[in-house]
């Protein structure tokens, strides 16, 4: 089920964030099989403690706060265990930092248990729909993405493109700067 994320929401995203780089952590910093990346993407693994949750839980907890991003979640059915519903991903997105009259996703991420099943596109669609509601998006939307990673095919598939535009940013968990590429929403 998709929902708008909620202020208590902010420890499951977070878990959420950290599964994916704890799986992903070399396709997020696109790091090759070098010695030394390896050593690079196990420092940063590493680091994905309980700290690095309460921190990541009261970051997002923040956006979700103060409205500076706006998010869908991904609740997870309840088992038949009878363990409680919860978030198994999540897309933020809003205002575009660098494109004046854009839209901007910022974090796409998918549980590693729940990848692989259209719910990356579902995430997608739902954040794209009310972009192209929003004034401040009148332009378009876009996203930067790291680049080469294989989860850049999520936005291919539903039509956006790559502008051709590259940068580098440091992650959050890393850091080390990622080189990026721009991928653009079709008109809507």
């Amino acid at each position: 089920m998709l929902r708008p994320g909620r202020e208590e929401d902010g420890p499951g995203i977070a878990e959420v964030y950290l599964a994916t780089w704890r799986s992903h952590g070399s396709d997020l910093l696109r790091r090759s099989d070098s010695q030394e990346d390896k050593e690079a993407v196990e420092e940063v693994k590493q680091n994905l403690g309980s700290q690095a949750l309460k921190e990541q839980a009261d970051r997002f907890a923040a956006f979700l706060r103060s409205k500076q991003r706006l998010f869908v979640v991904a609740e997870a059915e309840p088992d038949f265990s009878g363990c409680e519903s919860h978030l198994c991903g999540f897309i933020s997105y809003g205002r575009s930092f660098t494109r004046e009259g854009f839209g901007e996703v910022m974090q796409l991420y998918v549980h590693p248990g729940y990848q692989r099943r259209g719910l990356g596109t579902r995430l997608l669609h739902e954040a794209w729909q009310d972009l192209c509601r929003q004034e401040w998006a009148s332009l378009g939307s876009h996203v930067w993405c790291t680049k080469g990673n294989p989860a850049n095919r999520v936005y291919e598939q539903v039509g956006w493109a790559r502008t051709g535009k590259e940068k580098c940013l440091s992650p959050t968990l890393s850091n080390e700067p990622v080189e990026v590429e721009e991928y653009q929403a079709p008109a809507g």
